[in-house]
């Protein structure tokens, strides 16, 4: 595993531990982050994360997070050995809809084999 792919997967997990347990804001609610995509000079990091009611909270869960944004800087500071942390773009990451969306697709021309 190259160096870039152990830091986006050690930034993952502390991403995900902080923001699970130490960040309050009640707009967040329940989130997973899917991956981190590190830019290769480490200045720059995109979060990409799924929620788990899309329609309702995303917004308001988008807002959150970016509200929270210096809180989880400081709180990787602490965790994380980096010189200094990137910058935290977060991004509603589309697979995980695109994958439910491609089953249902699958399952109705199954459903139509059948017939």
């Amino acid at each position: 595993m190259d160096r870039l792919k152990k830091i986006e997967v050690d930034l993952q997990r502390e991403i995900s531990f902080i923001i699970n347990t130490k960040v309050k804001d009640p707009r967040i609610g329940f989130i997973t982050i899917t991956y981190i995509k590190l830019s290769s000079d480490y200045h720059y990091m995109d979060v990409y994360f799924t929620v788990m009611d899309k329609e309702q909270n995303l917004k308001s869960c988008l807002e959150g997070l970016n509200k929270s944004r210096g809180f989880i800087k400081k709180n990787l500071l602490d965790r994380v050995k980096l010189k200094s942390i990137p910058d935290i773009k977060f991004v509603y990451d589309e697979l995980i809809d695109k994958g439910f969306r491609i089953n249902e697709i699958l399952e109705k021309i199954k459903l139509n084999e059948k017939l």
